[in-house]
């Protein structure tokens, strides 16, 4: 299963997760659901599969990029790595999640948000490229 780690804010070690850890953390687990922006769909965290296998097959639908950039004071506009394929980004701000649209607008590579950023601040960008 995909895995990535994440760096705690009160005492700096990093700890794994899944990409069903985090689907949990973010969906409703009472309802067993999780929506996505713009109202597209609302779907059920118990119908989770993982794509692929275990013996180094990549999932059929792309890779994953995880980036964490440093901002600059000031900064709003941040590029990524690779085009992301189809509507999955999850932008953490400070360790919550922000919405696109209200907080950040997404343009091919091209993340803007609709307000400065300080140095101090902690992003991380999580999609899925081709």
């Amino acid at each position: 299963m995909a895995s990535f780690s994440l760096r705690s804010q009160r005492t700096g070690q990093y700890k794994e997760f899944s990409l069903l850890e985090i689907l949990y953390l973010l969906g409703d687990r009472v309802n067993d659901e999780i929506f996505l922006e713009d109202g597209e769909d609302v779907y059920n965290l118990s119908s989770f599969r993982e794509i692929g296998s275990g013996s180094g097959q990549q999932p059929s639908g792309g890779n994953w990029s995880m980036e964490a950039p440093v901002p600059s004071n000031g900064q709003s506009v941040f590029l990524l790595q690779y085009n992301p394929s189809g509507a999955v980004l999850l932008v953490l701000l400070n360790g919550l999640a922000q919405n696109r649209g209200n907080d950040f607008s997404l343009q091919g590579r091209e993340i803007r948000f609709s307000f400065p950023l300080s140095s101090r601040d902690s992003l991380q960008f999580l999609y899925q490229f081709q």
